[in-house]
């Protein structure tokens, strides 16, 4: 269950603690593993795709079935009801809308003397798409993902997650995934998915672009592929901190906890608060709800190894905790939740009082709900736009621009004993000066 912590010190040693627990020497043993894993795929392509399918998810496929079918994806539609594909579509309107605001805009400068400075994006050849599977479901991430990755104008958006006992991809994703606008789907997941978007096999080209969660072994295979291709981030367990007031109710308190704890058994619920009471009250509503929790087991594992509240002796030193923690999601249950976020320097998302459940940015609010958890939120954001967006850097100059700092070029090439750089500014400048002597003339008069 729940622990209730009063001590500063103590509560600083806690949350650095369940803030490295994706750092475990178990976890360290698998990067072997993985390795293994992408170096198989990386010599053997579909070959062993599909040995590592029959290993891990005990199920049988040829390579031709590795391809989500247009007819599976039709069927789909007819085994999902009216009222979540109505959601679906809702949640995709919401989040389309926000993400179309967070476009980057190419800008070009003109200055003095004919001097172009500018910056141009363009998106990447081809996005993958990683979505957990098995036994779950997760249509809610495939929007989270493939719409920031639509609206950025990825020309080749693909899709893979693991099959379910049966060997299929739950409808509602594969639903989500075409309201999204993707069609190249494959019943691959794992290591191996990763591996095969990042290098290639005969059934499934290569991406620029990996993002979307998984397992420890996808995040160690997205960490071993960065480099050969980009990523959105290392996501780990899911997490969610709460600083609430005495304006806070402890029965919404023990939902969102709960909201965060049932994911899995790493996950992470922390509420802070300088109100012993609504801390007190919290951890009853707590034991109350757990009662008849269909996922009480794994809940409670949850908590007892990574859930914590935190009695302080103010806001101002919740606040302080939070930004040590750096929080996937932060909930500011308080009575002035805007002049809190002053306060408030690290999170991935945050949630601004009484009546914005974490759920809310789950599925529909806008923001993509895949963010930096583990403390990454101290340097990474969400997966948005940007994700699937490089910029280049414009520049242009005219001969009088490029006189006026061929004297500094100079200086700064000669500093650092790269005396081409140094000819290629000089011998143009001389050019310009003297246009009418022939090239062949000045290339003698320079040796």
């Amino acid at each position: 269950m729940l622990r209730l912590i009063t001590q500063l010190v103590e509560a600083e040693t806690e949350l650095k603690r369940i803030a490295a627990r994706t750092h475990s020497e178990q976890v360290v043993h698998k990067e072997a593993t993985v390795r293994e894993i992408l170096q198989n795929v990386r010599s053997h392509g579909d070959e062993a795709l599909l040995r590592y399918t029959r290993e891990f998810d005990h199920i049988d496929l040829t390579a031709a079935e590795l391809v989500v079918s247009p007819s599976e994806l039709d069927a789909a539609y007819q085994r999902v009801s009216t009222g979540l594909l109505k959601a679906l579509r809702l949640a995709k309107q919401r989040i389309e809308q926000f993400h179309r605001e967070r476009i980057p805009k190419s800008w070009v400068q003109f200055q003095d003397k004919g001097i172009v400075l500018g910056r141009r994006y363009t998106p990447v050849d081809a996005a993958g798409l990683y979505i957990p599977g098995g036994q779950a479901s997760y249509p809610s991430s495939v929007l989270m993902s493939a719409i920031p990755a639509m609206v950025a104008g990825v020309p080749r958006i693909v899709l893979v997650s693991p099959p379910n006992a049966e060997g299929k991809i739950n409808p509602a994703v594969l639903v989500a995934a075409q309201e999204a606008g993707v069609q190249e789907i494959y019943r691959v997941g794992g290591a191996q998915a990763i591996a095969a978007l990042t290098y290639g096999t005969r059934t499934i080209a290569p991406v620029s672009v990996i993002a979307g969660p998984g397992n420890i072994y996808v995040t160690l295979a997205k960490k071993l592929v960065y480099g050969e291709v980009g990523i959105d981030a290392l996501a780990g367990p899911s997490e969610v901190l709460i600083i609430a007031d005495s304006t806070a109710n402890p029965v919404f308190l023990a939902a969102d906890l709960l909201a965060q704890a049932e994911h899995d058994s790493f996950a992470s619920a922390i509420l802070i608060t300088p109100d012993q009471r609504v801390a007190e009250r919290t951890l009853e509503a707590v034991r109350h709800q757990l009662e008849n929790h269909p996922r009480r087991t794994l809940t409670e594992k949850s908590l007892a190894h990574y859930g914590l509240v935190v009695v302080t002796a103010d806001l101002a030193e919740a606040a302080a905790l939070s930004n040590l923690f750096a929080p996937e999601h932060l909930e500011l249950e308080v009575e002035e939740p805007w002049d809190l976020l002053e306060k408030i320097r690290h999170a991935g998302a945050i949630f601004l009082g009484h009546a914005t459940p974490e759920a809310v940015g789950d599925y529909l609010a806008g923001p993509s709900h895949i963010l930096p958890t583990s403390g990454t939120a101290r340097f990474a954001s969400a997966v948005s736009v940007e994700t699937f967006l490089k910029s280049s850097s414009l520049v242009q100059y005219t001969p009088q621009a490029l006189a006026e700092v061929g004297d500094a070029i100079d200086q700064l090439t000669a500093a650092e004993g790269l005396p081409s750089h140094g000819d290629s500014v000089r011998l143009r400048l001389q050019r310009y000066e003297n246009p009418h002597i022939p090239q062949q003339q000045q290339q003698q008069q320079e040796e």
